[in-house]
């Protein structure tokens, strides 16, 4: 398999990896939710990667600048952008029923996850990016620099 490949396959599951790792203490009671965050998570990690990973890392290596720092750089980025972005839509997802009938596509997760009701309590974006930016952000800077450690784009 192609390392650019492989690393575009690879680098984007630390983000649920990290995130159940993190919520498995705080959801133990609550299986669903923590599936659901699972999901969504790679959800995003995966969509994020591909759409704006994949072309910034086709760019940047295009014009010959594959230094080690603008991986990290790049994905705490492109971390920041996704959280927002994912905090503007998840509302309006969540309340019009789209996630729970393409959800219920999936054979096996479903009837964990499809049971679940999530109550949204403001639909408001981030509020303060300087604070709760931070962590997708370094979500973000770490998947870049992974993905920076298998792809090696520095080398042919």
């Amino acid at each position: 398999m192609n390392r650019h490949i492989a690393a575009f396959l690879l680098a984007p599951l630390i983000v649920p990896l990290l995130m159940g790792a993190i919520a498995l203490p705080l959801l133990r009671d609550v299986p669903c939710l923590y599936a659901l965050g699972l999901v969504m998570a790679a959800a995003v990690s995966y969509v994020g990667a591909a759409l704006a990973g994949a072309p910034a890392y086709a760019a940047l290596r295009s014009v010959r600048c594959t230094a080690f720092w603008i991986a990290p750089v790049v994905g705490f980025v492109f971390g920041v952008i996704a959280a927002i972005g994912f905090s503007a839509v998840l509302p309006a997802v969540l309340q019009s029923g789209a996630l729970r009938s393409i959800l219920a596509m999936l054979p096996d997760i479903s009837e964990v996850i499809v049971t679940c009701n999530v109550q949204i309590q403001s639909t408001t974006i981030i509020a303060s990016p300087s604070f709760e930016l931070i962590g997708p952000g370094l979500l973000g800077a770490l998947v870049g620099t992974v993905l920076w450690l298998i792809g090696r784009p520095d080398r042919p």
